[in-house]
């Protein structure tokens, strides 16, 4: 903890100094950042141990400041084209493209989501049938029910393998709790999402966003498509082991995390968003399609984009929106001001916190009373911070006529300590070297204690319940199956090493 605070006091003070770096244009605002030191940037990279980043502070129309600083994994310069992973910011520009696929009346928010993938199934230990109620809205606001993780093509998993086999795992996973009763956040809805936009357009989710988004944004580096990441000699890929960082990831998740962009690019989205989707005096998405997105849902999320009071709000008495990424060695965060006008990007190709954003851009406008004191209130929309909620009250199991209900109550053979394996061929040396070691290297284990099951380590402490033989579920709804020749929790491949407690 004392490091993490010691870290965001750093690159808080780096982020209030520097603008004076390797991006191809420089500050226009140098008086109110005052003068470089950029000492205070380097003990942060040093600290975390982070090869480049790429950061900028701008308004709707013009750039205050861009810095890029630091070595792609090529060992080139970082600068404002490099490509980076953004993760999990592909959730927003997924959102965005269905809201236009809505203008194009290709889809409806509202309607099941076998209207368009009419062989779509998902299991439920609540409800029978739940794929007929999931909507697009639900899948965008995390309140479906889905898992974080498919089997295929998840977060650990870095076998390269195909969109397709990603999304038909998908139908193999379990709703963590009845459709539309709770909320937790998952990439799958985002996924399926791409998948429909496929089947109502003809086209592939990565030539549509293209042509909808990237295309008119003049975004042109930016990408879903892996080849022509690869092809991109400016790119940096993701640091996931210090030891090995050349070798390219393929992301399958394609609508939650797939897309590549650059910090010019990513400057050029956010201020489209500001703009409200307007460019060059065009609409390009009606901007009451945009407020559909910024309407909170649950847990202050809405359609692919958070909604958030920043920290020190009694000052400001305001709000932010906002989408972050990680993973596969990436980190990525944009968010925006809606009334006060001023957005932030920041990349790196390694995972940090990059949440400090929302600091450094409170303090900036507290700073400068010419912003502070100039508030838009007029901006068309305010979010409702407590919007009505429909909570479950009743999360006991449910069983279609052919499954078997005959439980092996508290089944002894799931006792015992597991380790997760790591689909990825950088993590497997390390990982023998770690057993030769006489450790492991991520494990988790599944206890009995006073008549009850609990499960511990890397994913935290959770009760068990069987629903099948084999099949099990936590107190939060995460599936672990003992059923296989590799038992999964959360969708994420174990081994059992050990029966002992």
């Amino acid at each position: 903890m004392e490091i993490l605070k010691k870290s965001i006091s750093i690159i808080l003070i780096f982020f209030s100094l520097i603008i004076n770096q390797s991006c191809t244009s420089q500050a226009t605002d140098t008086s109110i950042l005052g003068n470089v030191n950029h000492e205070y940037f380097k003990q942060f990279r040093k600290e975390n141990s982070i090869d480049g980043i790429a950061v900028a502070l701008f308004t709707n129309d013009r750039v205050i400041w861009k810095e890029c600083i630091g070595k792609s994994t090529y060992n080139k310069p970082i600068n404002d084209s490099t490509l980076f992973g953004i993760c999990s910011m592909t959730k927003n520009i997924t959102a965005l493209a269905v809201m236009i696929a809505v203008q194009e009346g290709l889809v409806d928010l509202d309607s099941p989501i076998k209207s368009y993938l009419p062989d779509f199934i998902i299991n439920s230990c609540y409800e029978v049938s739940p794929e007929d109620k999931i909507t697009l809205r639900m899948m965008l606001s995390n309140t479906a029910g889905f898992t974080h993780e498919a089997p295929l093509g998840n977060n650990l998993d870095y076998r390269c393998n195909s969109k397709q086999e990603h999304l038909t795992s998908i139908r193999d996973t379990w709703l963590k709790f009845p459709v539309n009763t709770d909320w937790s956040y998952s990439a799958l809805g985002f996924d399926l999402a791409a998948e429909i936009i496929e089947k109502v357009s003809g086209m592939s989710f990565e030539n549509y966003v293209k042509e909808k988004i990237f295309n008119p944004l003049d975004m042109q580096y930016s990408t879903l498509s892996d080849s022509e990441v690869l092809s991109n000699n400016n790119r940096t890929e993701g640091v996931v082991n210090p030891f090995v960082k050349k070798n390219h990831k393929k992301i399958p998740m394609i609508g939650a995390g797939a897309a590549y962009s650059n910090l010019d690019e990513m400057i050029k989205y956010v201020q489209f968003q500001m703009n409200f989707g307007e460019l060059n005096n065009s609409q390009i998405i009606e901007k009451k399609h945009l407020l559909e997105m910024y309407t909170i849902n649950r847990n202050f999320y809405g359609l692919g984009t958070w909604i958030v009071r920043p920290d020190n709000n009694s000052k400001l008495e305001t709000f932010y929106l906002t989408h972050s990424g990680g993973g596969f060695g990436y980190t990525s965060n944009m968010l925006w001001f809606p009334e006060y006008g001023i957005g932030c990007v920041i990349l790196g190709n390694k995972e940090f916190n990059s949440e400090i954003i929302e600091s450094f851009v409170t303090d900036y406008i507290l700073k400068n009373d010419s912003i502070l004191h100039n508030k838009n209130l007029n901006i068309g929309f305010s979010p409702d911070f407590k919007p009505k909620e429909n909570h479950n009250q009743n999360l006991g199991f449910v069983y279609s006529n052919n499954e078997n209900k005959n439980l092996a109550f508290m089944n002894e053979s799931i006792v015992g300590k597991y380790e997760i394996l790591l689909d990825m061929t950088e993590a497997k040396w390390f990982a023998k070297i770690v057993s030769l070691l006489g450790a492991k290297f991520v494990t988790i284990k599944v206890t009995k204690e006073n008549d009850k099951l609990f499960v511990s380590g890397y994913f935290g402490k959770n009760e068990l319940s069987e629903y099948l033989p084999g099949l099990y579920f936590t107190d939060d709804g995460e599936a672990f199956d003992i059923r296989r020749s590799e038992p999964i929790f959360k969708n994420i491949k174990l081994r059992k090493y050990s029966d002992k407690q």
